[in-house]
């Protein structure tokens, strides 16, 4: 049996579709429409090869942690990290994130939650804050990658959300920012 989950939103896109893009400008459209948005963007940390990690960023203040590094032997031991997909994420950082969706889902219109994958499948990661997030009045919006989406939806027990957009579609980014301000005045 899934919560009561009427009021959440989805960004999906493919590894690589460049959703952090999309984020930015559609959270920049939002506020600019009145919209009080909050949460996290998750931005990848390049390096001169491969993605080195991740770093959280808060949308309701100026705070920034690093989540995620390429993880390394050492990681494996190491209690305060915990190894997924290659990274070892780094506990303090994801609780101090976690406090930020919190935080927001109480005080915004929209809280953002990105990104949504395997970890959170697990109970790790932002998990808690998401099943926080949805049950509260805020429009939880869920950045998922399409490979995980069906997962993610299956363990927060998500129906259909509200709106949909699909990265990188930039077309379709104004429709689905009229479609959250509608919502979000409701």
């Amino acid at each position: 049996m899934g919560l009561p989950m009427s009021r959440w939103a989805l960004v999906v896109g493919t590894k690589g579709s460049d959703k952090h893009a999309r984020l930015r400008e559609l959270v920049e459209r939002l506020r600019a429409r009145g919209v009080r948005v909050g949460g996290v963007l998750q931005e990848p940390i390049d390096g001169q090869e491969e993605r080195e990690g991740y770093v959280a960023r808060e949308l309701g203040g100026l705070g920034r942690a690093v989540l995620a590094r390429r993880a390394k032997a050492q990681d494996d031991g190491d209690a305060a990290k915990q190894v997924i997909c290659s990274y070892a994420f780094d506990a303090e950082a994801l609780a101090r994130a976690r406090g930020w969706i919190a935080r927001d889902a109480r005080a915004s219109d929209v809280v953002v939650i990105d990104e949504v994958s395997k970890l959170e499948v697990a109970r790790g990661g932002h998990h808690d804050a998401i099943v926080d997030a949805l049950a509260g009045p805020a429009i939880a919006l869920l950045v998922v990658r399409a490979d995980q989406l069906f997962a993610v939806m299956e363990r927060f027990g998500l129906d259909e959300p509200l709106a949909a957009l699909e990265a990188p579609e930039p077309a379709a980014l104004g429709p689905f920012v009229d479609q959250l301000v509608e919502a979000a005045r409701a």
